[in-house]
């Protein structure tokens, strides 16, 4: 039977929606995706096309700019993509025969109503498919910015941004680290299955894995397909989680395991998807004798409804979603808390690997914007604190005015003192605190997302 679709069509519409329209790529890409009712043989390619060339666009369009006539800004974005598509294609999927490339491109200029461009179309990929070896980039010395931007595939403030908060080499490891890695990493809860039969069955099925993470919990995928498909899932024997993610909870439960207390409450203030409530339920699992009550909040019943999923398909009992604003003072939950999660919402400069359009949407004016939120959160969420207890502030963004800066501001309080966590870590994360005492993942040093987390007591 005729297919009612064309990947590459899809694969441009894609694109479209996220350079020229400011879309989430997940969003997009599912849309795309239940809209067509595509194949999960034809996902591969949709998802090889759209995403890679969301994530090279910017190495892309330097790219076409050296054979273009006319500035790639002032292109058709429809051409402007199926340019950026196909050198995509000539640059890196070698599978895929150049002219074949270029015959889809033209194909597609005429399908959107660009057939007096074909000939633009065709004169440019041709001339990169024989001269494409002789493509230099921005010397590395007299233009470091420049080289990292292009390279790389970063927006120059962000280059530099990135330049002001680690060194040269760190900041190339890492942008290196976000366009290679495309492992996955899960944790094994327990349920159903041991780390050790979903490791079989994943030998069996070809799967393949490394246990070599920080965490004894965790396997990182390094080919694995539909997630959903694989042993274990249904079971609720394992959940999505990059590794980073993991340490507020690793943290949580390592400051409450020894406690005498009946009843321990925890809040999880900005909780979708759930990862962080749910690992700790889990971990606490292990000790029955401790009574664990977690509350999970954030801004929206789409948000909460994720994590009561979650915990539906991994058996957890303990976890009580609600829908409520972290910045809204409750005053309910005024000194309630043995431990308080403000996994706080910020620019996701340290998660670029799985989210390639982040560095498309983020700007300095809204990470400002997101430090004053945060700094809004933390003001709230402290007042939630028990005498005694315990506050946890993360982001998975390397920005020094959200992280050293808002966690500055913490200590500047009276009534909260900094606590010393580096004997709590598993060893491969020891080396990463810093000398203020915060735990803070530069990837590429390390195979997860950037992150920070600093923790404090109510004294």
């Amino acid at each position: 039977m005729e297919k009612s679709y064309n990947e590459r069509l899809i694969a441009l519409e894609i694109i479209n929606d996220v350079l020229e329209n400011g879309v989430f790529y997940n969003a997009s890409f599912s849309k795309y995706i239940k809209k067509y009712n595509i194949s999960s043989r034809d996902r591969g390619l949709v998802s090889a096309l759209s995403y890679g060339t969301v994530e090279r666009s910017i190495e892309l369009d330097y790219i076409i700019s050296a054979y273009s006539s006319k500035p790639v800004d002032k292109l058709k974005p429809y051409i402007r993509n199926i340019l950026r598509m196909s050198v995509y294609q000539l640059m890196y999927m070698d599978q895929i025969p150049g002219s074949a490339a270029v015959n889809e491109a033209v194909k597609l200029a005429v399908k959107k109503g660009y057939g007096g461009l074909r000939g633009f179309v065709n004169g440019i990929l041709r001339n990169i498919i024989r001269t494409k070896d002789e493509i230099t980039y921005p010397d590395k010395d007299l233009y470091p910015v420049k080289h990292l931007s292009v390279v790389y595939s970063v927006p120059e403030w962000l280059a530099e941004h990135y330049l002001s908060e680690m060194t040269y080499e760190e900041a190339e490891k890492m942008l290196a680290y976000f366009l290679e890695e495309k492992d996955t990493t899960i944790r094994i809860t327990g349920n159903g299955m041991t780390k050790n039969e979903l490791m079989l069955q994943y030998d069996k099925s070809g799967i393949e894995y490394t246990t070599d993470t920080a965490f004894g919990y965790a396997l990182r995928l390094t080919k694995s397909g539909d997630i959903t498909a694989l042993p274990g899932y249904n079971e609720g024997s394992f959940i999505v989680q990059n590794e980073s993610s993991m340490i507020p909870s690793h943290i949580a439960w390592e400051l409450i395991k020894d406690s005498e207390k009946e009843e321990i409450n925890v809040l999880d203030v900005c909780a979708s998807p759930g990862g962080k409530s749910l690992l700790l339920a889990n971990l606490a699992a292990e000790k029955p004798e401790i009574s664990l009550r977690i509350d999970a909040r954030d801004v929206s019943e789409e948000k909460t409804d994720s994590i009561n999923k979650n915990c539906e398909r991994l058996g957890i009992d303990n976890i009580y979603t609600q829908v409520f604003d972290a910045c809204v003072f409750d005053e309910e939950s005024k000194n309630k808390y043995d431990v308080v999660i403000a996994d706080v919402p910020c620019s996701g400069l340290g998660v670029l690997a799985g989210k390639c359009d982040i560095k498309h949407n983020a700007s300095k004016t809204g990470m400002d914007e997101l430090a004053d939120i945060q700094k809004k959160i933390i003001a709230t969420v402290s007042e939630y604190v028990k005498p005694g207890g315990y506050l946890i502030y993360s982001t998975c963004t390397l920005n020094k005015a959200e992280n050293e800066e808002n966690a500055d501001a913490i200590l500047g309080s009276p009534e909260y003192e900094k606590v010393d966590i580096k004997d709590m870590l598993p060893e491969k994360l020891k080396d990463y605190v810093t000398e203020k005492g915060y735990v803070k993942i530069i990837p590429g040093n390390i195979r997860a997302d950037g992150f920070f987390v600093a923790v404090y007591r109510r004294k």
